[in-house]
């Protein structure tokens, strides 16, 4: 990803940039050429009629009832314009579609250099744009085909996308992490969830060794732990008077966290030391 800035923004002529949450006038014109290309404007197969109406159907807006699929693709593109979350709808169902997703990466390009929010991510819409490192570590995280890739995913799409719901984020995220670390420190425990992995490690902690050698350079668990700490338990899943409803700010947080613990379990960091 370019890192380029005006030379006004360089010089401090004009402020820096930051990412636009809506659909700004510049973004209008490229974001309009890629729904026309996915409707068939410019298609030797014509307009995609089919594909107009399911479209305005999915995003719960009337259309012009033409014969013309032109008219019908301006009808639906002229409310667009009046109404940048509606714009963002119709991008974020097309992208769901077959038709949308294979050219996902061009629509991609046009939201990227136009500073937008929002990334288009194949067979998943529109999702709230992160640092690219922390894009990258949560794509390597979810390579393998399993329990917790899947939990991670889920644990994604519910913090990062335009349905986002915090609490079922963070649990996905709680979940993601269970499926790693219950196998390596509580595998024969019943019912196992978090709780079981951080009490086992608290109360048997000389037992493990982690990966990070620590502050008094012991490779204790007690950095492992503390992270676990902040992940278990939900907020809103307390069964005292304190249960409340995470912020998205913090359960994107928990997921990130989640990104990292699950890669280091992968990856061996957590060591059961031989018996002397």
């Amino acid at each position: 990803m370019s890192n380029w800035e005006p030379l006004s923004v360089r010089r401090g002529i004009r402020p820096p940039r930051g990412l636009e949450e809506g659909v700004p006038p510049h973004l209008v014109p490229a974001l309009e050429y890629w729904v026309q290309g996915i409707f068939g404007y410019r298609s030797t197969d014509g307009m995609r009629k089919g594909v107009i109406l399911n479209a305005a159907l999915a995003v719960r807006t009337p259309i012009s009832n033409s014969t013309s699929g032109t008219s019908m693709m301006e009808s639906l593109l002229s409310q667009c314009r009046r109404n940048a979350d509606l714009f963002l709808d119709l991008l974020d169902y097309l992208l769901s579609t077959p038709l949308g997703n294979f050219d996902c990466q061009s629509l991609e390009n046009s939201l990227r250099t136009g500073g937008s929010a929002w990334t288009a991510v194949k067979d998943a819409g529109l999702q709230r744009r992160v640092d690219s490192t922390a894009q990258q570590s949560y794509e390597s995280a979810t390579l393998p085909a399993d329990q917790a890739s899947g939990e991670l995913r889920q644990a994604w799409d519910r913090a990062f996308s335009r349905s986002a719901d915090a609490s079922d984020a963070w649990d996905h995220a709680i979940k993601a992490v269970e499926a790693v670390l219950i196998p390596v420190v509580v595998p024969k425990q019943e019912k196992a969830q978090l709780g079981h992995v951080i009490g086992s490690l608290r109360s048997q902690g000389d037992r493990w060794s982690f990966i990070l050698p620590g502050a008094k350079m012991d490779h204790s668990v007690d950095p492992l732990l503390a992270m676990l700490d902040a992940l278990w338990p939900n907020p809103d899943r307390h069964a005292t008077g304190t249960q409340r409803t995470p912020t998205l700010e913090e359960a994107q947080a928990a997921v990130h966290l989640s990104v990292s613990i699950v890669q280091w379990a992968r990856t061996g960091s957590l060591i059961l030391k031989e018996k002397k």
